[in-house]
């Protein structure tokens, strides 16, 4: 799992790049976030999609571990990735 650093208080831009294993083109359909901590979801909501790139802004409000999970949609397939934030 991929990992970021925030400092309490900020209010960041996170993107992901989506690549085809194969370089074969895609388009992505959909695409929306949630961020938690523990088991509890803090926000969520709609990333913006710019050609391959996957874009949301958060801003966790306590320190500690979240785990921010994407899921976004290509063709026929739902597909998720993971990052964990720490917020110091």
């Amino acid at each position: 799992m991929n990992k970021i650093k925030f400092i309490l208080g900020e209010d960041k831009h996170v993107k992901l790049l989506v690549r085809s294993p194969n370089d074969e083109p895609f388009t992505i359909l959909t695409a929306s976030y949630e961020l938690a901590r523990y088991t509890d979801i803090v926000v969520q909501g709609e990333c913006d999609i710019n050609d391959h790139y996957l874009d949301c802004k958060i801003a966790p409000k306590e320190k500690g571990t979240h785990v921010l999970e994407v899921t976004y949609a290509v063709a026929d397939s739902i597909r998720k990735a993971r990052i964990e934030v720490e917020v110091v």
